[in-house]
């Protein structure tokens, strides 16, 4: 090992700088005026909050559709204000802000709790109190959440206080699926309660009842979009970590986390600078990993007899959901075919697990499900009409193309790209005639792009899989073995934009307080609800009507 510097120029070294990495270091740069720097291997900084453009000004968002919970007044929206500084506005999505469409049916979700609720009772009154009881238990399991990470983060002298109850485990760590067929007879009303599976990546049959009970929870006040894209993200946290000497580099990949015994104390890797791969370390006394757990114990580190059984366990852990995703542009507004900036979840059966079975449908012509949204109708700064169509599909069928390099597949994998992407708008074509001849320019990525610009294995979109046992694995937390080694993200938390924030936000508490986490916690939410009166008392609002 090379021997550090006795002054490193940084307090934290965080791999990545995406939404977890970010949070992390807003954070400790405000409340402890750390100086934080953030390598990210990709030459766009911000993970899935980035954006990307193309010809006639088309943009789009790579992760960030909606996000919940960001109604004035909640904690999510608090401490997402204080992190940020304030930087983010918010557009309210329609009143109906997601479509679940069926062959002969399509539910239209309001942005309304009571009316929700309502609105399946009405339709769906011989379940009544199979839907009351689920409505109750999706609370138990959401709560159950809150409880199960406290545990993990607060001194073993309290965790009794707020260790979960077996039944509300039992709840929580149960198959989606298995708590739908215990209380419901009717497939219709199965299929529409989990319409959003692919919020948090997994049909019901392999997702935790907690993941899909949190995501449920999230929505139930509707949407919201960044107004101006999720660039918005970084260009407000960016100017946090430089104030107070922190920096964050682009075209930086990391490839090993520098040991001294059992403490981390660096990072070893390569910068790209033009054609050329410029070999760099840097060290301080933590490093945070926002690379993922699979990454951060299965490449990064060396085979320690203390990680072992967590390097064993991720590699045999399931793998994740994959997807393509057509971008587009339109010549003009999708508005002249009714859309009105909601999301369209659309599926051609009620039985999810059956048609995730069939998963590379989509590759012979038989495209059974889809995800349609519109970034430019959600953002009233757009310059110009944008949409995307997403479809899930296997890791293996692109895997003969994974060794070559991006930018340079081959005439043959351009040519399998053209033929999905004619089938994805057709499909939708199918559902919206005169959809296709609104399209003026598309482009379509693969699971192979994620890998590529995420390093996350098999292109996993949300990172490792979320099924029933997740939350309960030892690598799915902040803390790790090896000493002044953190995590944060989504791997750190749960899934999603909000998962990664979570992740983000318990790994400060844990790096602020150590066993006075609790503590710290309570600090951030006091300043952060302090900030938010702050906001309102000078009249700055940041989320917009309907």
């Amino acid at each position: 090992m090379t021997n550090p510097p006795e002054k490193p120029a940084y307090d934290l070294i965080i791999i990545g700088s995406g939404m977890g990495a970010l949070t992390v270091a807003s954070i400790l740069g405000q409340l402890q005026g750390k100086r934080v720097l953030l390598l990210e291997q990709h030459y766009i900084a911000g993970g899935f909050t980035h954006t990307f453009k193309r010809e006639k000004g088309y943009k789009w968002d790579v992760g960030i559709h909606y996000v919940g919970d960001l109604e004035d007044g909640h904690k999510f929206r608090r401490l997402f204000d204080f992190v940020t500084q304030g930087g983010v506005r918010w557009q309210k999505m329609p009143y109906i802000f997601d479509k679940f469409v069926f062959p002969d049916f399509t539910f239209k979700a309001p942005s309304d709790f009571v009316a929700f609720q309502n609105q399946l009772l009405e339709q769906f009154p011989h379940e009544e109190k199979a839907l009351k009881n689920y409505f109750l238990d999706v609370d138990r399991a959401d709560a159950w959440y809150r409880k199960h990470i406290l545990y993990k983060h607060i001194p073993s002298l309290l965790k009794p206080l707020v260790k979960p109850s077996k039944a509300d485990t039992n709840l929580s760590t149960s198959s989606t699926k298995e708590y739908l067929d215990a209380h419901f007879s009717d497939q219709k009303l199965k299929g529409l309660l989990t319409s959003q599976w692919g919020n948090y990546g997994a049909v019901p049959g392999q997702s935790s009842f907690a993941n899909h009970a949190m995501v449920v929870r999230h929505f139930y006040k509707g949407g919201y979009y960044p107004i101006g894209s999720s660039k918005t993200i970084l260009q407000s946290i960016e100017p946090i970590i430089e104030k107070h000497g922190g920096s964050i580099k682009i075209n930086h990949r990391v490839e090993e986390i520098i040991l001294d015994g059992n403490k981390a104390v660096g990072v070893r890797g390569q910068q790209k600078k033009g054609k050329d791969l410029l070999p760099f370390e840097y060290y301080a006394p933590v490093i945070v990993s926002d690379a993922g757990a699979f990454n951060t114990y299965c490449k990064l580190l060396p085979p320690k007899p203390n990680i072992q059984a967590l390097r064993e366990d991720l590699s045999n852990h399931p793998n994740g959901l994959s997807h393509l995703c057509l971008y587009i542009g339109f010549k003009e507004s999708p508005e002249k075919l009714g859309f009105k900036g909601e999301n369209h979840w659309i599926f051609d059966g009620y039985d999810h697990d059956e048609l995730y079975a069939d998963l590379d449908a989509v590759t012979e012509d038989r495209m059974k499900m889809a995800f349609l949204s519109f970034p430019s109708l959600k953002d009233p700064e757009a310059k110009a009409h944008t949409g995307e169509i997403i479809t899930f599909v296997s890791y293996d069928y692109f895997k003969k193309w994974s060794t070559e390099r991006w930018k340079n597949r081959g005439e043959d994998y351009e040519a399998v790209k053209q033929e999905i992407a004619e089938r994805m708008l057709n499909f939708i074509e199918g559902k919206y005639p005169g959809f296709k001849e609104m399209v003026d320019f598309y482009e379509l990525s693969t699971p192979l792009t994620t890998e590529h610009f995420t390093m996350h294995r098999n292109g996993e979109i949300y990172g490792m899989h979320t099924t029933p046992d997740r939350l309960l694995k030892d690598w799915n937390q902040v803390k790790t073995p090896i000493k002044n080694l953190y995590l944060t993200g989504t791997d750190a938390a749960v899934l999603g934009v909000a998962g990664a924030f979570t992740g983000g936000v318990f790994a400060s508490v844990e790096l602020m307080g150590g066993s006075l986490g609790l503590l710290q916690y309570i600090k951030l939410e006091n300043k952060a609800e302090a900030f938010s009166k702050e906001l309102k008392r000078k009249g700055i609002r940041t989320v917009f009507g309907d």
